[in-house]
């Protein structure tokens, strides 16, 4: 991996930690990682799954951190 993505990937897990330190225990949030926009062009974005449909806007969730964009992706995740 080139050292570039190496620290944009720093910098993505630091935001990451940022967001999930506010919206982890959120009950419509259900995970937040770290991954490809997959709506767009390849670039590294923080990924809100989120269990319902719901904006942003309506979770207080800003468009981006550090630089980093936040996206939200539906998913209701459960143990099998």
């Amino acid at each position: 991996m080139p050292q570039d993505n190496d620290e944009v990937m720093a910098v993505g897990k630091q935001a990451r930690d940022k967001l999930a330190a506010q919206f982890t225990n959120h009950p419509v949030v259900s995970l937040i990682d770290i991954g490809y926009d997959q709506e767009s062009s390849p670039q590294i974005v923080l990924r809100v799954h989120i269990r319902r449909s719901i904006t942003k806007a309506a979770l207080g969730i800003p468009d981006e951190i550090d630089g980093i964009p936040v996206c939200l992706v539906i998913g209701d995740y459960h143990p099998e």
